[in-house]
């Protein structure tokens, strides 16, 4: 399996105990982990998982998963990537295509990166992502 691009549902399930979905999510973490395959988010999902964990959890949590974010890039677990200008115009012509369904602009940033990375699999909780061809995974 090539490289699985992680989703804010995806890190906020691991990371939240109480989430519905946090035994999948760990299990399925666990799984990428053993098989060495790489993951990859983005700078734009950081902020909404940051932000999440701030409101939903508290800053220690946030801080923590800061730090644990860090560590997995210096160990070369993680890549982020950055939304640059031609991601982002991508990425908006994605918003308008799917305007009538209910995806963040964040999604959308996503979905190019995936594009261009040629990722295939995401790590998340969010149907949306099937929308431009991903597979979903852990599967529900």
């Amino acid at each position: 399996m090539r490289a699985v691009f992680v989703d804010t549902s995806g890190w906020l399930a691991l990371v939240l105990r109480n989430d519905q979905y946090h035994q999948e999510a760990a299990s399925y973490y666990q799984f990428l982990r053993s098989r060495q395959i790489p993951l990859v988010t983005s700078d734009y999902v950081l902020d909404e998982t940051f932000t999440r964990l701030r409101y939903d959890a508290g800053v220690k949590t946030a801080l923590r998963a800061k730090q644990a974010f860090d560590e997995a890039q210096e160990m070369n677990l993680l890549s982020v990537q950055w939304v640059d200008e031609p991601i982002a115009t991508e990425a908006w012509e994605m918003f308008v295509k799917y305007h009538d369904q209910d995806v963040s602009f964040t999604d959308c940033t996503s979905w190019s990166i995936c594009r261009r990375l040629n990722i295939t699999s995401v790590f998340a909780f969010d149907a949306h992502f099937s929308l431009p061809g991903l597979v979903v995974n852990p599967k529900r």
